[in-house]
């Protein structure tokens, strides 16, 4: 195990389903995954399909936390004045409107007032 000392909760729990994942520490999450996928690969005692279901797991998990925090970086991005074009771009996506897509309906889940907020900053970064 990683963890110095006591055990983190990502080093004990059993891990199936995203929902399963007790942190959203992509450092954490990264080499909890890397030890199931070594195992996998045989390189240590495999645990067969609870190793797969685990790395699978930790993967989406990983997956959603990156998600999330690259639509705060839009919503900054779009505080700081970038546009559409400029946030499609730096996200990889060949159209201004998917990056948006994405930011809205990220902003759509967001609670009354940040929701509103976020929809807003999506209105002004128009300028692609």
């Amino acid at each position: 195990m990683p963890s110095e000392g006591k055990p983190q909760p990502i080093d004990t729990a059993v891990i199936a389903a995203p929902s399963d994942v007790p942190t959203t520490d992509l450092g954490l999450l990264a080499d909890r995954r890397e030890r199931h996928t070594a195992r996998i690969a045989g390189q240590a005692a495999s645990d067969g399909a609870g190793d797969v279901l685990a790395a699978l797991a930790l993967g989406a998990a990983m997956r959603r936390v990156v998600e999330d925090q690259e639509q705060h970086l839009v919503r900054d991005g779009l505080r700081h004045g970038a546009t559409w074009g400029q946030l499609a771009d730096a996200l990889g996506v060949t159209a201004p409107v998917q990056a948006r897509a994405a930011y809205t309906a990220w902003a759509q889940q967001l609670p009354g007032e940040e929701a509103a907020e976020a929809l807003h900053l999506a209105e002004r970064g128009e300028g692609a």
